[in-house]
Parts: structure tokens; sequence; C-alpha cells
């Protein structure tokens, strides 16, 4: 029974529902016009794999599995990469604020912190809210237990580049020469370019919450969100793009 429910809720929900749409309209073409019958099941059978949890390792995997975590990061400074969070309220706890990819790169962070004794430098600005990301995960920390002390914040960035342009800034003024780059481990290929591009800084990547991987079950073969492969695709673009930019343009001169 629960496996039953399982693959009932995957199509009952889009995009399992959109493939069942497809899968029937098929169906009903199939004598009326072949040629539109075999272009909905072929879609439906795209929809379907693309939002697989197979497929979206697959698209991962290769971004996951650039840097390897070291088990003895060396540094001067900690610099944390903000993925989003939350506004509009006052929270019981600072982490309800914070968005899933920003929660796990910031409990690693403290983490990391508390293990070498680092400054740790929070990066991320406002680009769709009034309060800048980097404040939020900043509270969060403390609230784990971060000495106040120990935290930087850059606020001034809404997106990799600017975090790695501002954040550089804010190192060499304060006479940091090598951080320890901690994002999740597919964003981290795209860090590394830009920080390495713009920062002025010695790397040592630390990526973390890796999504790819592990053993497989039923529900990695039933349509799921898709949500990962569009995380994925969007770090190629983004690698695409910069490498391109670069090439044609050199880095952009971020004020």
């Amino acid at each position: 029974m629960f496996i039953l429910k399982k693959i009932v809720a995957a199509f009952v929900l889009p995009p399992g529902l959109f493939v069942l749409a497809l899968a029937g309209l098929a169906i009903y073409l199939r004598k009326r016009c072949r040629p539109a019958a075999i272009a909905c099941a072929a879609l439906a059978a795209l929809v379907w794999a693309g939002s697989t949890e197979v497929f979206s390792d697959a698209l991962l995997r290769p971004l996951e599995g650039a840097y390897k975590t070291p088990a003895r990061p060396e540094g001067d400074v900690i610099v944390l990469l903000c993925g989003g969070f939350r506004g509009g309220w006052k929270p019981f706890s600072a982490s309800e604020r914070l968005a899933p990819g920003t929660l796990e790169r910031a409990t690693a962070a403290y983490k990391l912190q508390r293990e070498t004794g680092l400054p740790l430098l929070v990066s991320g600005g406002a680009p769709f809210s009034s309060e800048p990301e980097a404040e939020a995960a900043a509270a969060y920390l403390e609230e784990l237990g971060a000495p106040r002390a120990k935290l930087l914040t850059e606020v001034r960035s809404r997106d990799t580049e600017e975090n790695a342009a501002y954040s550089g800034r804010i190192c060499r003024e304060k006479g940091y020469k090598k951080a320890i780059l901690l994002t999740s481990a597919f964003h981290m290929p795209r860090a590394v370019l830009l920080f390495g591009r713009l920062g002025g800084l010695d790397l040592e990547p630390f990526p973390v919450a890796r999504r790819a991987g592990g053993p497989r079950w039923l529900r990695d073969w039933l349509p799921g969100s898709g949500e990962d492969a569009r995380r994925a695709l969007n770090e190629y673009a983004g690698l695409l793009y910069y490498r391109l930019r670069f090439a044609l343009f050199g880095p952009a001169k971020i004020r």
C-alpha cells in the first residue's frame, strides 16, 4: 500500500499529472492524427524522464564531483555564500527565514568555524527583499553559538559574481590572503571560477550539501519536481556564460 500510494501521488501532482494528460492525449490521437500522437507520447516521456531524480543526479554529478571536501582545510577566513532567504515575518528561530540551501551552508559553516576558530565572512545582499541574506544567516549563526566577534557580513552582492568581487574586497582590506570558500557542491565550480577571476584570493574550496548519488529507490524513477535538474542546468548555463564573457570581454569592473 505504501508503494502504491507513492506511485499514485507521483502522477496526481504536477509534473506527473502532465505526463498522464499527454499520454492520454496520445492515446486519443493515435487513430486520428498519428504524428500528433507521437509528439504527445514523446513529450510525455521527456517530461517524465526530465523530472526524475535519476536525470537530476546525472546532471549534478559532474558539478558536485569537481571538488572534494578537504578533511583539514587551511585558510585565513571562511567565506560563506548565501543562497536565499524568506522574509516578511518575525520567526521563532532565525533558521526559519533561511532558504534550504542557505540553511545547509550556514550549518556547515558554523561547524567549520568551531573546528578552525577562523573568522567567518557571510556574503549575500538583498536582491529580492529589504533585508540582506547575510544578516539573516549571521543571526542564525549567532543563534547556534558563533561568536559575533568572528562574524563579518557582506551585504551588497546580488549574485555570485558580486559575492566574489565584494567579498574579495573585504578580505583584502582585512589582510586575508587565503579563503576557505563554502557553498553547495553543485554551485562550487561557478563560485571558484568567479572568485578566481574577481576575488583576488587563494582559495580552498569546501563544498557541502551534495545531492547526487546514493542508493536507487522506486521514487527516483517516478516523476518529481525536477528542482535539482533546474539547479544543475542553471549552473551549466552560468558557467558557459561567464567563460564566454571572460574570453571575449574579460571580467567586469564592479564598484
